[in-house]
């Protein structure tokens, strides 16, 4: 997705997972010195950032980075590993993006409620069978690009205190991201069989080659696994 501030010739390319609502509706609360109203706007803070997007870009996936040349530009990215975790917490367990789309539609034979293991050794099927899932799935290179140098900063989930310390200096006055979504329930790398896991290295291995200057598969799997 894509977001222009207009008021501060910036904008910003997210991800699923990775603090996007928290960006927007900050930024909004800046913009317009209120906080976003989902109900007076008749849609959720994407919608309305994405439509001011559409008068500078061509397409929001893959982003169309050259009609922000104009703009300072950054992204947020996370460990793909956790990101992936976090999709199950969330999307699966909290909203139960699974169990509501399949009791709509045809009969796949898959479960609506998942296990993590079931779920990861089945991230495929899941994905060609749930949109949502899908979306939250995709690998970095759909919503940012193939390169990250395009980026004038590039930001960590991990470390939202500098985000925060580096957009307050660019912006001449203080930026506060609001409350993080997060999922009461957590999942570790370690919980996982190892084919789940394994399921889970080769599904990401795209998103830590295009990540390679922020995160390392071996590094991260070390940390992970408590090594």
């Amino acid at each position: 997705m894509i977001a222009v501030f207009e008021t501060y010739d910036m904008a910003f390319v997210g991800g699923p997972k990775c603090m996007s609502t928290s960006v927007l509706r900050s930024f909004y609360q800046l913009e317009h010195g209120a906080a976003f109203d989902h109900a007076a706007f008749g849609g959720n803070v994407h919608r309305y950032y994405r439509q001011v997007a559409d008068a500078h870009v061509r397409a929001h996936e893959p982003p169309d980075l050259d009609g922000l040349r104009a703009l300072w530009c950054f992204t947020i990215v996370r460990n793909p590993v956790r990101r992936l975790l976090s999709v199950y917490t969330n999307r699966v367990l909290r909203h139960r993006d699974i169990e509501k789309a399949l009791a709509s539609g045809p009969d796949t034979g898959l479960d609506p409620a998942p296990g993590p293991d079931a779920f990861f050794q089945g991230l495929a099927e899941y994905r060609a069978a749930v949109p949502s899932i899908r979306h939250h799935t995709d690998p970095f290179a759909t919503f940012l690009g193939p390169d990250l140098d395009r980026y004038d900063a590039v930001f960590h989930v991990e470390d939202a205190a500098r985000l925060q310390r580096l957009l307050s200096e660019r912006l001449g006055r203080p930026f506060t991201l609001e409350d993080k979504q997060r999922s009461r329930r957590a999942l570790a790398f370690t919980d996982l069989s190892p084919r789940a896991q394994d399921a889970i290295v080769a599904h990401t291995q795209p998103d830590f080659d295009l990540l390679h200057a922020h995160y390392s598969l071996e590094h991260s799997l070390r940390a992970l696994q408590g090594a």
